[in-house]
């Protein structure tokens, strides 16, 4: 019997003949040499200090802190050292970077190390790079979201610039360059995501592998972006990304998505734990715009098709709200326990149901204040109506060193994502050493 091809299957072939056939008006050029030391060492070491505001109130804070005394607020401190090395041999690249951090809460104190890169890039040209090991790729054009952040770690909208962990990878890179008007340059990506008990553990299980390949245009001054990810045992994802600068002070960026074959997982009328196979499209639009007195907003719309609905979150909430309610009479540990397995299913994604707004905005060196820069996020739920605040400023008073305080305020009724939020208000303070 002839197999017959998949749909992903047929979009990787197109996508790899197209980057393989445009070589129309290619033309080739050096750059002049510039003496670059053969290695860079550096890192930086932060000290963060968090203070929450708990919402005693809350079901997630019922369900967590279910055997804890009563207390209003609870600290945490943070130590993070991150180290990271670049080597420059010829044609040969090798970049390192660890992060380590000491945790200490009321509960418990922790220490780890996390490797986040380590990884070899082999220029065998100007127009083609091999690479392997383990790298932080970055795909998608979204400030908080990246739907399309197939081979991305998911980025916490409420820190969207914080380092992230990559993935370990064998890949290439195809460059070619063209005229000044219609296709300027075009690069395509392919990878390999091998997964082990060891490697890639959050893209599947071990033996299964993944591959994943992302074509970029440069089109009529307009980023372009299709990707493709298939693996056994995981939804195939489909994605195109764009970014366009309209003025100097005027940038538009989007990302659509669709995942074909994920698993939903949902309370049913009954109260079980109920699993389906479906499919989803998941968007984001964004902008944004710079002032002439240094004020940039950035604004952005998030579509989340995985995400839940407004009676799948009522039924969540109301369950949670049950088990509480049952352990509080009958002490039976199974109550907390369900809760738990069900929060974990739902709240698997930073924000967990379907329309999102994003707007931060930020002020350069106001009233003439050097290296000062405060600015205020809005992350808001459209599906429930509740949101959060987010007045916050970092300063940088000499080279090397950055000072942040963040505070997070969550308002919404109950039954509401950003209602039940755990804290009521958090705090942070952060100090920042480059070296």
């Amino acid at each position: 019997m002839t197999r017959s091809p998949k749909i992903g299957e047929i979009v990787l072939l197109v996508m790899v003949l197209f980057a393989c056939t445009a070589r129309a008006g290619e033309y080739d050029f050096d750059i002049p040499g510039i003496k670059k030391r053969p290695y860079e060492i550096g890192g930086n070491l932060e000290t963060r200090g968090i203070l929450h505001r708990l919402n005693r109130h809350g079901l997630l804070y019922k369900t967590k802190y279910y055997d804890a005394s009563e207390s209003a607020t609870r600290g945490e401190f943070h130590q993070i050292l991150e180290l990271n090395g670049r080597v420059l041999v010829g044609p040969l690249r090798a970049r390192i970077k660890t992060h380590s951090e000491y945790v200490e809460t009321y509960r418990h104190h922790d220490l780890d190390h996390e490797l986040y890169e380590a990884y070899l890039t082999y220029n065998t040209s100007p127009a083609f790079t091999l690479q392997t090991g383990k790298r932080v790729f970055k795909w998608g054009k979204g400030y908080a979201w990246n739907p399309v952040g197939f081979v991305n770690r998911p980025k916490d909208p409420e820190d969207p610039e914080r380092d992230l962990e990559g993935f370990t990878a064998l890949g290439a890179d195809f460059i070619r360059s063209f005229g000044p008007a219609g296709l300027q340059s075009l690069s395509f990506t392919p990878l390999i995501l091998p997964v082990s008990n060891h490697i890639n553990q959050e893209l599947g299980e071990s033996g299964d592998t993944l591959i994943a390949a992302k074509l970029y245009l440069l089109l009529y001054d307009t980023d372009l972006d299709f990707m493709v990810r298939l693996g056994p045992r995981r939804p195939e994802m489909y994605g195109i990304d764009f970014s366009r600068n309209l003025k100097e002070n005027l940038e538009v960026h989007g990302e659509l998505a669709y995942l074909r074959g994920y698993e939903h997982k949902a309370l049913d009328d009954g109260g079980k734990l109920a699993s389906e196979t479906s499919n989803a499209f998941s968007f984001l639009f964004g902008l944004r715009y710079l002032t002439a007195s240094d004020t940039t907003l950035i604004f952005e719309y998030y579509h989340h098709g995985e995400g839940y609905d407004s009676g799948e979150a009522d039924r969540f909430y109301s369950f949670l709200d049950q088990s509480c309610r049952n352990y509080l009479d009958t002490k039976n540990q199974q109550q907390i326990d369900r809760a738990g397995k069900v929060r974990q299913a739902y709240l698997r994604d930073k924000n967990f149901m379907k329309d999102y707004l994003y707007l931060k905005v930020s002020q350069k060196e106001p009233f003439d204040i050097l290296y000062l820069t405060p600015y205020i996020t809005l992350i808001a739920n459209l599906n429930d109506g509740s949101f959060s605040v987010s007045p916050s400023a970092t300063y940088r008073p000499v080279t090397n060193l950055e000072l942040t305080l963040r505070t997070i305020f969550p308002i919404g009724g109950s039954m509401t994502e950003y209602g039940e939020k755990q804290d009521r208000c958090r705090m942070e303070l952060r100090v920042k050493y480059y070296f």
